[in-house]
C-alpha cells in the first residue's frame, strides 16, 4: 500500500471548492482504502469542504471499511474489515440520529448486517455459525425496522400538507424518496426474517415464527401495496415462505398472483422466481407431478431474455425444471422410451446452460449433470483458430508440442486444486488446456489432410493417435472412436495402433452409456468387434487385455453373466483375469443381496454360491500378499459370504488366510476408511462367534479373540462421531445376532445363548465404555426375549437369567437427565419382561416425564399395566386393567403421565405413520375390557368389549391386516363364548 505522506503532503492546502468527494470515489475505485481513511482524517482543515461531508465522516470510513472487505482476498482481513464498518456505522447512527444521511447509514448497515449473516452460512455451517447467522439476520431485521419507523414518521408529518407536485416539486419528490425507502425497508425487513428463518435446518419447524412474522410483512407489502414494484414483487417472496410453512394452497395463490402480474420489466425476476416456486411444489407431491411442473416452466425458460439468462434466478428455473425432466424419464410406467430419452436430452441442456454461470448453483448443477453421466467444464469455450500449417511434418511437430503442452497443463491443474489455488488462477490454467487441446485437433487435421507418399508411415500413425487421444478428451467420442479404430486396423503389430485402438474402445463405451437403448446396442457392437481384433492380434500384450476388461464390465453391467463367466474363462492367467474374476464375485454378491430383498431365498443362494467361487478364484490368483484395497473388499465380501452360508470357521479362514486375509494382510494395506474397519471386526466377531457355537472348540480362546474385535472396534471409533459409530456398529451386530437366533435349531440356539452371555458378561465387566454397554445390555435384553416362549409374559429359566444381566446393565448406566432416556425405557421394558411391575413403571414414569409423545415408551406403560393385571388377584385385577385402558401415574397438572391404550388409539388413528400402532393398540383397549369384565364379572364391560370389536371393523374392514384380523377374530370368538353368544368370529363389515 502506498504512504500517504507520497500522496498528500501534509503541507497540502486544498483550492476553495475542494473537490472532496469525488476524490474519495477515485480512491476507493483504485483501491487505496487506507489512504482514503487517512484523507478523511485531514479533511476538516481543507477549505470549501462541504459541511455534509465533514459531518458524516464516520460514515465514509465505514463504507472505505466495506469496499476493502468486499475486495479483501484474505478472509480474515474481510471479516476485520466488515466489523469495522458495522462499527462505525452504529456509532455514527448513535451520535447523530437525526443527521440529513441518517437513513442512508441505517440501510447501509442493514444491508451490511445481512451480507455478514450470509457469510456465516457459507459452506457447511455449524451450529455456531447458525446461530452467529440468526443472531446477525435479527440485527438486520431491527435496523429495518427503525427505518421503517422514522420514515413512517415522516410521510405521517406530509399526511396533513396537501403538496402539489406543480407547484412545490422538491417536497413531492421527497415525500416520494420516504415512501418507497419505507416499502423497501419493509421489504428488507421480511427478508432478513426469512433468512433468519433459514439459519435452521429445519425452518418450518424451529424458525416458524420468524417466518409468520416475514410473511406478515410480505401480505401487508403485497395487499395494501400491489401498485408499486416493491409490493407486487412481494407476491413471489410470500410464495415461498407459504411454501415453506407447508400451506401449500396459499403459496400456490400467492405464485399464481406474481405472474398475473403486468408486464413490467422490474417483475420479471420475481416472475421467474414464481415460477420455480411453483415447479417445487409439484415436484414435492409422491410422485412428483413432473407434466404440471413442465408445463409451468418450459415456456418461460425458453423465453428468458438475454439479460435475464445469467440471472440466479434463471438457473434456479433451469435446476429445478431439469429435475422435473429427470423425473419424467424414470417414469417407464407413463411414458414410452423416446419420450424418456428425450425427457434426459432435454435435462441435460437446461443443467449445460446453468453450469455456464458462475454462482452458488454451480455445486449442484454439476452433480445432477453427474448424474446423468455428463462431465463439464466451467466454461463452453469457442473453437480456437491456429495457423495454417506449411506441410504434414510442421503440422505434427506443432502438434506434439501441444500434446506435451496440455499434459503439463493437467498436472498444473491437478496441483493447483490440491493446494486450493484461488478459483481464477485454476479457471485460467484450465482454459489453456482446452485452447491447446483443441488447436492440436485442428493442427492435426490440417497436417493429415497434407500426408503424400514422401510422409513418414511411424509419423503418420503417431500423428493419428495424438488425434485420437485429443479427440477423446475433448468429449469427441464418435470421432475418436472412428480415429483409433481406422488406426488399428491400418497399423497391426505396432504400439501406435494398439493404443489407437484400447483409446477407441474406451471412446465406444463412453458412447455406450451416453445413448438410448437402440444406438447402445450398435457401439457394443462396434466395441466388441474392435475388442476381439485386438485381443487376435496383441494376443500377449496387458494393452490389449483393456478390451477384454471393458467387454467384462460391460457384461456384467447388463447383468449377463453368462457372458462375464466366459469372457474370464478365456483369459490367460494373471492378475486381470483375477481382478476380473474378484470384480464377478463382487457383482454376483450384490445380485444376491438384491434376490434376497424381494424373498428370492432359493435363487439367492445360488448366486452367492456361484460369488464365493468368483471369488475364492481371484483371491488365489493373489500372489505376494494382499496390496490393494479392490482385493481386501473381496475377501472381506467371501467371509461374509461364508457366514451367510452358515460355514463360521470358513469365514475365519479367509479373514486369516496368509495371501489374502483383511485381518492377516491388515497392516500392509493403506488406510481404510472407519466404515470399512468397523465392517471387519464387525466380520470377524460374527464369525468368532458362529465358529465358538458350532463346533467343539476352545471357547476361552475364541473368546479372547471376541475380545480383541470388540477393542479393535472401540479403537476405531475415536473422534466426535466415534461413538455414533460404534453404537451403530453393535446395534446392528445385536441385529444379526437376533436373526440368527430366530432360524437356528434349538441345540444350537441354547449353546448360542449360553456363550454368548458369557461373552456378553466378560465384557461388560472390563469396559466401562458406555456405548459398548447399552450394547451388552441391548443384545442381552434381545436374547433373554428370543428365548422366551411364544405367549410367555413373565420369564423363566435361561431367558430370565439373561434379562436380569440386562437389568443389571442398564441399571448401571442410569442418568436421570434427557440423554438417559432411551436406557431407562430398555430398562423399563426389561423389568416388564422379568415381571417386576413396579419397577418397569417407575421407570417407564420417568421416561414420559421428560418425553410424553414417546409412543414406544407409552405403548410399553400400558402393556405393563396390562401384564400386571393378569398376574393379580381379580379384585386388584380390574383397577390395573382400567389403568391400561385410561392410564395412570397422574402429574402435578392431574393428567396421567401415561396415557393408556384408550388415548394411544385416539392419538394415532388419524396419522398413517402410525396405522400399526393404531390397530395395536384398538385391539388391547378390546382385550383389556374383556379382561376387567370377567375380573370384575361385569357383563356390561364383557359387552362393550364385543362393540369395541364391532365398531371397529365398520370404520376398517380389513383391520389393519391379515395378521391383525386374525388377532381381532381369536379375541371375538373367546368373548362370544364366554358371553354365552353364537362362536361365530368377526361380523361381516357393513357400509357405515
Amino acid at each position: 500500500m502506498l504512504c500517504i505522506s507520497t500522496l498528500v503532503p501534509s503541507s497540502f492546502t486544498a483550492a476553495e471548492g475542494e473537490p472532496a468527494e469525488e476524490f474519495l470515489k477515485r480512491l476507493r475505485a483504485a483501491g487505496y482504502y487506507d489512504l482514503a481513511d487517512a484523507y478523511l482524517e485531514r479533511v476538516t482543515n481543507y477549505p470549501g469542504v462541504s459541511g455534509r461531508l465533514k459531518s458524516s465522516i464516520p460514515l465514509e470510513k465505514a463504507q472505505n471499511a466495506i469496499d476493502a472487505a468486499i475486495a479483501s482476498r484474505s478472509v480474515s482481513q474481510r471479516d476485520e474489515a466488515f466489523e469495522q464498518a458495522e462499527s462505525q456505522l452504529q456509532a455514527y447512527l448513535d451520535a447523530n440520529p437525526s443527521h440529513e444521511r441518517a437513513s442512508e447509514a441505517r440501510s447501509t448497515l442493514g444491508k451490511l448486517q445481512m451480507v455478514r449473516a450470509a457469510q456465516y452460512m457459507s459452506g457447511e455451517p455449524d451450529n455456531e455459525a447458525r446461530k452467529n447467522a440468526r443472531d446477525t439476520y435479527a440485527k438486520a431485521a431491527t435496523t429495518f425496522e427503525n427505518i421503517q419507523a422514522d420514515l413512517k414518521q415522516k410521510l405521517e408529518g406530509m399526511r396533513g400538507a396537501k403538496i402539489d407536485p406543480v407547484k412545490d416539486p422538491e417536497k413531492a419528490t421527497l415525500r416520494d424518496q420516504y415512501r418507497f425507502e419505507y416499502l423497501m425497508a419493509r421489504q428488507n425487513t421480511g427478508e432478513a426474517q426469512l433468512m433468519g428463518a433459514k439459519t435452521f435446518e429445519d425452518p418450518s419447524k424451529d424458525g416458524k415464527e420468524l417466518l409468520e412474522k416475514a410473511l406478515a410483512e410480505m401480505v401487508e407489502l403485497s395487499e395494501k401495496y400491489d401498485d408499486y414494484v416493491i409490493g407486487a414483487s412481494a407476491f413471489r417472496v410470500r410464495g415461498d415462505i407459504e411454501r415453506l410453512l407447508g400451506q401449500k394452497d396459499k403459496a400456490i395463490e400467492s405464485y399464481t398472483r406474481m405472474l398475473e402480474q403486468g408486464e413490467a420489466d422490474a417483475l420479471r425476476e420475481p416472475k421467474i422466481g414464481a415460477a420455480t416456486g411453483l415447479i417445487k411444489l409439484s415436484l414435492a407431491n409422491d410422485p412428483p407431478k413432473y407434466t404440471e411442473a413442465i408445463k409451468q416452466g418450459e415456456e418461460l425458460e425458453k423465453s428468458l431474455r438475454p439479460n435475464e439468462k445469467r440471472l440466479p434466478a434463471s438457473q434456479e428455473l433451469r435446476i429445478e425444471l431439469a429435475k422435473a425432466f429427470v423425473a419424467m424419464s424414470k417414469d417407464e410406467e407413463n411414458t414410452k422410451p423416446n419420450e424418456r430419452k428425450r425427457a434426459t436430452s432435454d435435462a441435460r441442456q437446461l443443467l449445460l446452460a446453468a453450469n455456464k454461470v458462475d454462482g452458488p448453483h454451480t455445486s449442484e448443477t454439476q452433480a445432477l449433470l453427474a448424474e446423468l453421466g455428463v462431465e463439464v467444464s466451467d466454461e463452453m469455450v469457442e473453437l480456437p483458430t491456429a495457423d495454417e500449417p506449411a506441410g504434414f511434418d510442421e503440422a505434427f511437430a506443432s502438434a506434439n508440442q501441444l500434446v506435451q503442452t496440455s499434459q503439463l497443463l493437467t498436472e498444473q491443474v491437478k496441483k493447483l486444486q490440491a493446494d486450493k489455488a484461488p478459483a481464477d488462477q485454476i479457471e485460467e490454467v484450465q482454459q489453456s488446456l482446452v485452447d491447446a487441446r483443441k488447436t492440436g485437433v485442428i493442427l492435426l487435421r490440417r497436417g493429415l489432410s497434407m500426408i503424400d507418399s514422401e510422409s513418414d508411415t511411424t509419423q503418420i500413425n503417431e500423428a493419428r493417435k495424438f488425434l485420437t487421444f485429443l479427440l477423446q478428451q475433448e468429449g469427441q467420442y464418435r470421432d475418436s472412436f472412428v480415429t483409433g479404430r481406422y488406426l488399428a486396423q491400418n497399423a497391426p503389430g505396432t504400439d501406435a495402433g494398439l493404443v489407437g485402438g484400447v483409446l477407441a474402445l474406451g471412446s465406444a463405451q463412453t458412447l455406450i452409456t451416453q445413448s438410448g437403448d437402440r444406438e447402445a446396442e450398435y457401439w457394443l457392437k462396434e466395441l466388441k468387434s474392435v475388442g476381439d481384433y485386438l485381443v487376435r492380434v496383441w494376443p500377449d500384450d496387458p494393452k490389449a487385455a483393456a478390451a477384454q476388461d471393458i467387454m467384462v464390465r460391460l457384461a456384467l453391467s447388463k447383468d449377463d453373466f453368462d457372458s462375464a463367466r466366459k469372457l474370464i474363462d478365456e483369459m490367460a492367467d494373471g492378475p486381470q483375469k483375477f481382478m476380473l474374476a474378484r470384480l464377478f464375485g463382487q457383482t454376483l454378491w450384490n445380485d444376491s443381496i438384491g434376490l434376497l430383498s424381494e424373498d428370492k431365498a432359493e435363487e439367492a443362494n445360488k448366486q452367492m454360491k456361484a460369488a464365493a467361487v468368483e471369488l475364492q478364484r481371484g483371491l488365489d490368483g493373489i500372489s505376494g500378499g494382499l496390496v490393494s484395497m479392490e482385493g481386501y473388499q473381496a475377501a472381506l465380501t467371501l467371509a461374509k459370504i461364508r457366514l451367510r452360508l452358515n460355514e463360521p470357521q470358513a469365514a475365519v479362514e479367509v479373514l486369516d488366510n496368509k495371501q489374502y486375509g483383511p485381518i492377516a494382510n491388515r497392516e500392509k494395506l493403506d488406510q481404510p476408511t472407519g466404515t470399512m474397519i468397523s465392517d471387519l471386526y464387525r466380520t470377524e466377531l460374527q464369525a468368532v462367534v458362529g465358529w465358538m457355537t458350532s463346533s467343539d472348540q476352545n471357547a476361552d480362546k475364541l473368546l479372547d479373540r471376541a475380545a480383541g474385535a470388540i477393542d479393535a472396534l472401540r479403537e476405531n471409533s475415536k473422534g466426535p462421531d466415534g461413538e455414533k459409530r460404534l453404537v451403530g456398529t453393535f446395534v446392528s451386530l445385536a441385529t444379526d445376532i437376533r436373526n440368527q437366533l430366530d432360524t437356528a435349531p434349538p441345540a444350537k440356539k441354547a449353546k448360542l445363548i449360553d456363550a454368548f452371555n458369557v461373552f456378553l458378561t466378560r465384557i461388560a465387566d472390563s469396559t466401562k465404555d458406555k456405548a459398548t454397554l447399552q450394547w451388552v445390555g441391548q443384545t442381552l435384553m434381545e436374547l433373554g426375549q428370543a428365548s422366551m416362549r411364544p405367549g410367555q409374559v413373565k420369564a423363566d429359566g435361561q431367558a430370565a437369567t439373561l434379562l436380569q444381566s440386562a437389568a443389571d446393565t442398564f441399571e448401571g448406566l442410569k442418568d436421570p437427565s434427557e440423554n438417559g432416556l432411551t436406557n431407562r425405557f430398555l430398562l423399563g421394558k426389561t423389568y416388564r419382561m422379568l415381571g417386576e411391575y413396579s419397577k418397569a413403571l417407575n421407570e417407564l414414569e420417568s421416561v414420559l416425564k421428560q418425553k410424553a409423545m414417546m409412543l414406544d415408551a407409552q405403548t410399553e406403560a400400558a402393556l405393563t399395566y396390562e401384564q400386571w393385571a393378569g398376574q393379580l388377584d381379580s379384585k386388584f385385577a380390574g383397577r390395573a386393567y382400567k389403568s391400561a385402558l385410561s392410564g395412570g401415574r397422574p402429574g402435578p397438572d392431574k393428567k396421567n403421565t401415561i396415557w393408556g391404550w384408550g388415548r394411544i388409539s385416539q392419538l394415532t388413528q388419524r396419522n398413517e405413520q402410525f396405522r400399526e400402532v393404531f390397530f395395536d393398540s384398538r385391539y388391547h383397549v378390546a382385550l383389556c375390557r374383556y379382561l376387567q369384565g370377567k375380573a370384575t364379572q361385569s357383563d356390561a364391560l364383557i359387552q362393550q368389549s364385543l362393540r369395541d370389536i364391532t365398531s371397529l371393523i365398520v370404520l376398517y374392514p380389513e383391520l389393519g391386516g391379515p395378521e391383525q384380523k386374525k388377532k381381532f377374530d381369536a379375541l371375538i370368538r373367546k368373548i362370544q363364548k364366554d358371553a354365552g353368544k353364537p362362536v361365530d368370529g368377526l361380523p361381516e363389515p357393513k357400509a357405515p
